[in-house]
């Protein structure tokens, strides 16, 4: 899918998938997160978002951080506020984007539905 340029947005296990495709190793947390209220940190935007999460495993990296990849540039997008523990991928080119969390759970009065806008534009063509 990457190298076709088919359109990807991963959810949950799916920032696991695309991390590892992208070249990031995943390792298992010692306290994984769980909740309805853990603070997710956009960096693109500097938004914080209440998320809802459910995982044990994370891929590793730093906020911010840019990697090279098979299929371009990439970087790590969101990360956890408390711990700092990677929660989005994206390619720099942005014909794929991953979070860790659930953006469809609506956790907080900030959840993260913009995203679902962003992967609605990107498969219109408009988000490259």
């Amino acid at each position: 899918m990457l190298g076709a340029g088919i359109p990807l947005f991963g959810i949950c296990f799916g920032n696991q998938i695309l991390g590892r495709a992208l070249g990031l190793s995943t390792y298992k947390m010692v306290f994984g997160h769980r909740g309805i209220n853990i603070p997710v940190v956009d960096h693109a935007t500097g938004r914080v978002a209440v998320t809802a999460q459910n995982h044990g495993f994370a891929l590793q990296g730093e906020a911010g951080q840019s990697f090279a990849t098979p299929f371009g540039p990439a970087v790590v997008s969101h990360t956890c506020a408390n711990d700092g523990v990677v929660e989005g991928v994206k390619l720099v080119d942005g014909r794929a984007f991953s979070v860790q969390y659930h953006p469809e759970a609506a956790a907080g009065p900030h959840d993260a539905e913009y995203l679902f806008d962003q992967f609605v534009e990107l498969m219109a063509g408009e988000g490259r």
